[in-house]
């Protein structure tokens, strides 16, 4: 009697992926930013790769969906804001070229899904050296929502938060564009 249950069991289609399986995608984010150090005149000019993935949306109290994704970002950063930052965290005489490693967050949602944001941290490099540890936040608006594609563009404000080591945190300020797949 189990015997027959059992193949009857195995021998069943699969089941349709639940809810929490139907949202899951891979997102990318493409930024280009501009941004200014209070140490330094000069602005940095950044472009940054945003690779993750969707989490389940969330419902506000207005029944609005939220989306995010979780992922790792990667920044290339050409300046001197970035410059004056280095400067100050070693002494050192390092060139114009950094790289940034972070660990971040990003989505949209709100009234017609217009408000972008990201969140996310990690470390400021030259070449293979740790300048600083730092936090940032982009908040924009969502361009292109009225399409059904999942290509969309944004533009924004960004704050950074740079913790120098062996230093005090130097604020960073700027703005961005970009596009993100999500």
């Amino acid at each position: 009697m189990l015997l027959p249950m059992a193949f009857a069991l195995l021998l069943q289609a699969p089941s349709p992926p639940t809810t929490t399986e139907a949202f899951r995608r891979l997102v990318f984010a493409n930024h280009y930013s501009l941004e200014w150090s209070v140490v330094s005149g000069t602005p940095s000019g950044q472009v940054s790769l945003f690779l993750g993935s969707s989490l389940r949306p969330r419902r506000d109290r207005k029944g609005q969906l939220w989306k995010l994704a979780l992922g790792y970002e990667l920044g290339v950063a050409v300046g001197g804001a970035e410059r004056g930052t280095a400067f100050l965290s070693w002494g050192g005489n390092y060139g114009i070229a950094y790289h940034r490693h972070h660990l971040a967050a990003l989505g949209y949602g709100g009234p017609k899904d217009r408000l972008y944001y990201q969140f996310g941290g990690g470390v400021l490099m030259w070449r293979s050296t740790p300048v600083a540890l730092e936090a940032d936040v982009r908040l924009g608006v969502v361009l292109g929502v009225q399409r059904s594609t999942r290509v969309k563009g944004v533009v924004g404000g960004e704050a950074r938060i740079v913790g120098i080591l062996d230093g005090v945190p130097l604020p960073h300020f700027g703005v961005f564009a970009g596009l993100f797949l999500f």
